[in-house]
């Protein structure tokens, strides 16, 4: 028996670190795969810059206006409106809000960034003629 448990031992630590190895392989894609049916260059942006609030675990309020996760259920016309509203709050500067914009500075999106959501939600325009 005492030879079986270094055998049984090891079995279990080989099990843990692949488990350990898959989860990492994870990190950073949890985010990626709700927004299906994004553009990949609008999906970096609203990973990091929209995530927080509008999805299914943010403030009723944020994800009530706009919701990532349900991008895909949303019909062509209310993706082009929403688009088009993210595009001029970004522009404006009214999105993300003040408080996130002080607590995360590293999240407001550049303006190379506000030009892409731009292009994007000006692309609805083009698809719908």
């Amino acid at each position: 028996m005492k030879k079986a448990m270094p055998t049984f031992l090891l079995f279990i630590l080989f099990i843990a670190f692949g488990l350990f190895l898959s989860n990492l392989s994870l990190i950073g894609q949890e985010k990626a795969l709700v927004f299906t049916g994004l553009p990949d260059n609008v999906n970096k942006i609203v990973s990091v810059s929209c995530v927080p609030c509008h999805t299914s675990e943010g403030g009723l309020m944020s994800r009530s206006k706009l919701n990532f996760a349900e991008w895909t259920q949303y019909s062509p016309e209310k993706q082009k409106a929403r688009a088009e509203k993210m595009y001029s709050l970004l522009n404006k500067g009214d999105m993300p809000p003040k408080s996130a914009r002080k607590a995360h500075p590293e999240n407001i999106p550049t303006k190379d960034q506000i030009d892409i959501i731009k292009i994007w939600s000006e692309s609805f325009k083009a698809d719908s003629k």
